[in-house]
This record gives structure tokens, sequence and C-alpha cells, in this order.
């Protein structure tokens, strides 16, 4: 049996391609976040207006599902095992192999017109190897959520695996997927990701606040169409 070749750690020249690690996988979380909060946002508001969303149910249940597997596909390339991509797990094996790049001269040569520097430093302190073997753990196929994430990405997601043709029970019973599950590899890839961000320029990103105005003015136009009729 063929063993499965691990990822390792990318190579980079300057401190801007390692930059452009960082703000590679930032865009994904955010593109992963925004999806996957539209999908739950949309998802309330359709059981809070019920009657109006049966009055576009194909629609607004497929304009929801397309949201959630668009979110799916980012989180997806996230934790993806495969060698030869670009993942969070082969972004932390770079941490890992180059430390030189986490240590304080280094960081404050980055950020040499910055009058705050020193202190932001000294606030973050030195790189933690415990926590980047914890965190390097988590975004691999060990965790449990991961290597269920892997299934569905290698069965269901990317490819059309033919052991599922005819498989008898739900595949989502043998590999569940929950909502919960999704919203902690998003959460934690903020958390992962903006750690390593600090700890290379100081720098901590925020993620955008949304409004979900306009979503909600979609269900309450449909409470004044000529053809909404409430229930009684």
């Amino acid at each position: 049996m063929a063993r499965t070749k691990q990822s390792g750690p990318l190579t980079f020249a300057t401190s801007e391609q390692f930059a452009k690690f960082v703000r590679v996988l930032w865009d994904e979380l955010y593109w992963a976040d925004v999806y996957y909060a539209i999908f739950k946002e949309g998802s309330r508001l359709a059981k809070r207006y019920e009657t109006a969303f049966q009055h576009a149910p194909f629609f607004l249940a497929y304009t929801l599902r397309a949201h959630c597997q668009t979110a799916l596909v980012y989180v997806h390339r996230l934790y993806d095992q495969n060698s030869e991509s670009f993942n969070l797990r082969r972004f932390l094996l770079t941490v890992r192999k180059n430390p030189r790049v986490f240590e304080a001269d280094a960081v404050r040569k980055r950020r040499i017109n910055d009058p705050s520097a020193d202190r932001l430093i000294k606030s973050i302190g030195p790189l933690d190897q415990e926590q980047l073997e914890r965190d390097i753990e988590f975004c691999s196929d060990k965790n449990p959520k991961v290597r269920i994430l892997k299934t569905w990405r290698d069965r269901i997601a990317f490819h059309k695996d033919k052991r599922e043709l005819f498989r008898q029970k739900p595949f989502e019973q043998d590999y569940p997927l929950l909502f919960g599950d999704i919203d902690i590899l998003i959460d934690r890839g903020f958390e992962i990701l903006n750690r390593y961000s600090e700890y290379f320029d100081t720098t901590l990103r925020t993620r955008s606040l949304r409004e979900w105005k306009d979503m909600e003015f979609v269900f309450q136009a449909l409470t004044h169409h000529p053809d909404f009729r409430p229930r009684v």
C-alpha cells in the first residue's frame, strides 16, 4: 500500500513573501466567514419569517445552500491535507522551520517606523513552540473535525468516490460534519493565523463587522407582496 505523501514547509526568500502567506490565508478565512455568516443569518431569518419564506421556498432554500457550500469550499482549502496545497497546516510547518523570522530583532526591523514596536514585541512575547505544536496538530487530520472534513472533501465535495455510489446508510451518519464544528474550524483558524501574524509583525487583524439589514429587508419585502397571505 502506497504511503500518503505528507506536505512539508514552504520556502521563501524575503519577509514580504512570508507576509503574502498570511494575506492569502486571511483572505480564505475572510470569505469562509462571510459566506457562512450569510448562511447562518439567512437560516435564522427564514425561521423568523417562515410564512414569507414559503412564498419563495425553492429560491431561498437553494440560495442558502449555495452560501453554505461556498463557505465549505474555503474551509476545505484552509484545512486541506494535500501535499501540494497551501493550507494552514503547511503554513505552520513553515513557521516551525523558520523561528528566526519571529525573533525580536527581526520583528523590530520590520516595524522600524512604529514608535510602539518595542512595547508590542514585549507584550506579545517570543514564539511559543508548545503552542505551535498544538496548532499544527489542530490543523492536521489528527484532529477528528479535520479528519471528517477531509473525508467529505475526498469522497463527496471534490470527488465522487465510488464507495459512495451504493451506500445504504447516509454518509453524514458515519461522518457527521456539524454546523458547530464548522464554526469552530473558522474561529480557530482566525485565532491561529492572528497568533503568528502578531509574532511576525505585531499585527492583530480583526474580523470585519457586518450588518445584515439588507438581508432582512428581502424577507420583509416579501410580506408586502400582493400575494402574501399571513397565517391565521
